[in-house]
């Protein structure tokens, strides 16, 4: 048996995440362009301007054969609404890990992971601070351990799937063609994801945007990836759809009938099509439209984002099968332990789980996650951080391929 380490030092420092705060109520609200933006007065609590930059604080621990282990606390790019908490700031991470976090863990044994973070997550942390300590101590707990991040979080859960490469979701951001195209020839699982923070511009009062982009993009995927690539064209409109057709649970499924029609041959996904005022209500109003589907005899998918934030809010949707796929906002649910298990719920419950986070993270986080999606095999991880593609798509693919390539 390999004896435990000790936590000898746990040190932080601010940094930056890879994209920025945005107040999507007000962005929602009203049509604010990009460039006005910094300095556009918020509306949700915790913001001062409409985009600001994510903050970051990278901590890390020290264990007794020497080694730093770092990972970094950060939190979602549209922070406090439906159900998340407001903007991470790095005064506070500080603070939590000097008074709070420093202490618990200052000459703690590094057992098991399962067992460090059970008693972490009783303490009073931001789940920003949880994320990044949780990343650091697995590395750590593996290190030990002489295996890699993946093969620890197999053990210790006793996970027996076969591992393998994980599909690979992007997400466009406003940048729709021009980052579309770097998809669709990087030939990824599931594009473009897009966010709809622009409702008259990126949606349409009546649809007629966001359709009219549907159609260019079929024929791109055609024109650029060819016929046998076959991705599921995945939009997360942010609850801009039921808004627009005010909660009208027929027209807003009519309306996603023709979003269908519109990129078939390829498979529909919608996320957050819908957005209500708190969690039951969501919950209610998806199962409300995957009646209407059924009943129509439609293919789309719905995945659910808004207010399933942790892991009770994951196993609330699973449990009413209120969508068919889970978007699990990793820094949401806190630690990497959280996420693990929210994947393994799904699984349990036949539904679908894409394992995403924010572009607002790191190269730190980002390479985590891919050792959590690779144990525990979710239906597609997202590409992260930034807004890029291509760097968010180079961290995740080429970790992935180091990971597997050594047994």
């Amino acid at each position: 048996m390999i004896p435990s380490q000790r936590i000898l030092n746990v040190k932080a420092v601010s940094g930056q995440g890879s994209y920025y705060y945005e107040d999507v109520a007000a962005l929602q609200n009203k049509n604010l362009p990009e460039e006005v933006r910094w300095r556009a007065k918020a509306e949700t609590p915790g913001f001062s301007f409409v985009r600001e930059i994510a903050e970051v604080v990278s901590v890390g621990i020290q264990t007794e054969d020497g080694l730093w282990s770092w990972g970094d606390c950060v939190g979602v790019s549209y922070s406090g609404k439906s159900g998340r908490e407001s903007a991470f700031r790095a005064r506070e991470g500080l603070e939590q890990v000097d008074k709070i976090l420093g202490p618990f863990l200052k000459d703690k044994k590094l057992t098991t992971f399962r067992e460090v973070m059970n008693e972490l997550n009783l303490l009073n942390l931001h789940r920003a601070v949880r994320y990044g300590i949780s990343q650091a101590l697995i590395k750590a707990i593996a290190q030990s351990h002489r295996e890699k991040i993946w093969q620890t979080i197999q053990r210790e859960w006793g996970i027996t799937d076969l591992v393998k490469e994980v599909p690979i979701q992007g997400s466009s951001g406003n940048n729709r063609q021009v980052n579309a195209d770097k998809m669709i020839v990087n030939q990824l699982a599931g594009l473009p994801h897009g966010q709809i923070d622009d409702i008259p511009n990126q949606l349409g009062s009546r649809g007629e945007v966001l359709l009219s982009y549907a159609k260019w993009l079929k024929a791109r995927i055609y024109e650029l990836g060819g016929s046998d690539y076959l991705p599921t064209i995945h939009l997360d409109v942010h609850g801009a759809i039921g808004k627009i057709f005010e909660g009208s649970v027929e027209s807003i499924v009519q309306y996603a009938a023709e979003l269908e029609k519109a990129v078939a041959p390829y498979p529909l996904r919608i996320e957050s099509i819908v957005l209500e005022a708190n969690r039951s209500e969501t919950i209610k109003k998806l199962i409300q439209l995957q009646n209407e589907i059924k009943k129509l005899d439609l293919k789309i998918e719905l995945v659910a984002d808004e207010w399933a934030n942790t892991l009770e809010d994951v196993i609330e949707f699973a449990r009413f099968k209120a969508a068919n796929m889970i978007h699990i906002k990793m820094p949401d649910l806190g630690g990497v332990d959280q996420a693990i298990e929210a994947v393994l719920t799904l699984k349990k419950h036949g539904l679908l789980s894409l394992l995403g986070g924010s572009c607002v993270e790191t190269d730190l986080s980002a390479k985590v996650s891919v050792h959590v999606a690779l144990a525990t095999q979710p239906t597609a991880l997202l590409a992260k951080p930034g807004m890029g593609i291509d760097e968010g798509l180079q961290i995740i693919k080429n970790e992935m391929n180091r990971a597997l390539l050594l047994p």
